[in-house]
């Protein structure tokens, strides 16, 4: 590779990380003002399961920066924990909404509506989990810098 190819690549890099950073917000907001009306509690419901799709996208795209083939299969089951976290909090933020849709009087008694919060929240469980897991293991096997592994345990929380 020449030098001169060097700046090109790393535009491209940047162009990518500009896409990933601006899509969770883009998509929440498209979420929201492109439900129908009425929009409250469910829209709310609706345009978090469809950041957590954005989410899980995102991190198939950082399990592929990161070489999943290089990954010890350690941190390959905290990204795999991480993953089915999202998975249950999107189904979960979706049942909500599905069950608040169009309900007369007090959402509480709809069907699913407990049941979708418990499952959101066993994901957000997995989620703390294996990002904690995933900064742990970062560190103690040093493939990433104390710093960044203390960082990363921080953000998970």
């Amino acid at each position: 590779m020449t030098t001169a190819g060097a700046p090109n690549s790393r535009l491209r890099h940047s162009r990518w990380l500009v896409a990933l950073v601006a899509a969770p917000p883009v998509v929440g907001f498209l979420t929201t003002v492109l439900a129908p009306d009425p929009h409250g509690h469910w829209s709310e419901h609706l345009a978090s399961a469809a950041l957590k799709g954005v989410q899980l996208a995102l991190l198939l795209v950082l399990v592929t920066i990161l070489r999943w083939r290089n990954l010890s299969g350690w941190l390959l089951a905290a990204f795999a924990i991480i993953a089915v976290g999202i998975v249950l909090q999107a189904a979960g933020d979706y049942q909500v909404a599905d069950s608040i849709w169009r309900t007369v009087g007090d959402p509480g008694f709809g069907p699913g509506y407990y049941k979708g919060h418990d499952r959101s929240a066993l994901g957000d469980l997995l989620v703390l989990g294996g990002g904690l897991a995933f900064a742990i293991i970062a560190g103690a096997t040093r493939r990433a810098p104390a710093r960044a592994a203390v960082l990363a345990a921080i953000l998970a929380v």
